[in-house]
């Protein structure tokens, strides 16, 4: 199937979801969001601040905090698969590798199960890095009611 657009938001109902509906979107880890991740979290962990105490927890250097790195998931679900009629119900995550600043991240939603009499969609989520799977994790999401 393919891939859906980001170049405008999507109103699905759920008699238009299917299964192997995909979106994809490109976001490069800036100073800039690290910054506005930090103060909005309240998370200033020493691994997340400072060099030196993330080598001395065996990274390379400080790491980016894990809910910025997926809150990019809220865009996804919310404006575009499956879109403005969405709630999350549940979602996780599976952390495999740690994400740095400047890091350049493909985040992939795919449908993989529809269940249209609760008006339920569960959604796979990934996050690659140098096209290598770093984390993943699963959505079940509710479609509002709406005249369809």
């Amino acid at each position: 199937m393919k891939n859906l657009s980001i170049k405008k938001t999507n109103r699905f109902t759920i008699s238009q979801i299917k299964k192997g509906m995909k979106i994809k979107l490109k976001k490069t880890m800036t100073k800039k969001y690290f910054l506005k991740s930090i103060k909005l979290l309240n998370d200033t962990a020493p691994i997340h601040t400072s060099n030196k105490w993330a080598r001395r927890l065996g990274m390379e250097k400080k790491i980016f905090p894990g809910l910025a790195v997926v809150s990019v998931f809220s865009k996804l679900i919310g404006m575009y698969l499956p879109g403005k009629n969405a709630v999350i119900m549940n979602i996780n995550f599976s952390f495999r590798k740690p994400v740095f600043l400047n890091d350049k991240l493909t985040y992939e939603c795919e449908v993989y199960k529809v269940l249209r009499t609760f008006k339920l969609v569960m959604l796979k989520l990934s996050v690659l890095k140098k096209n290598y799977k770093i984390i993943d994790g699963e959505c079940k999401c509710k479609l509002l009611a709406m005249n369809e």
